[in-house]
């Protein structure tokens, strides 16, 4: 299921880059744990405008994360939401 679904329980965080976070299980090694902190703090960088979508979608690829996919997943949440 993704984030963004028409069954009334859409999820508003108290920040919208809190959408575009990754979180990693207990059991990750420290290479992923400083992975999911990359990402985490690009996505508050390219929401204010201090990255671009390039460097942005390429950091997400790096990781394995599919950007379009990714971004397009919160950007149906955010459709949603202004409904």
């Amino acid at each position: 299921m993704s984030i963004a679904s028409d069954n009334n329980l859409l999820w508003l965080p108290p920040d919208i880059s809190d959408l575009l976070t990754v979180s990693v299980d207990g059991q990750a090694d420290d290479s992923t744990t400083q992975g999911m902190l990359v990402i985490n703090g690009a996505a508050s960088q390219w929401l204010s405008g201090a990255m671009d979508d390039y460097t942005y979608f390429e950091l997400l690829n790096h990781y394995g994360i599919d950007p379009l996919g990714f971004v397009g997943e919160v950007e149906d949440h955010i459709a949603l939401l202004m409904r």
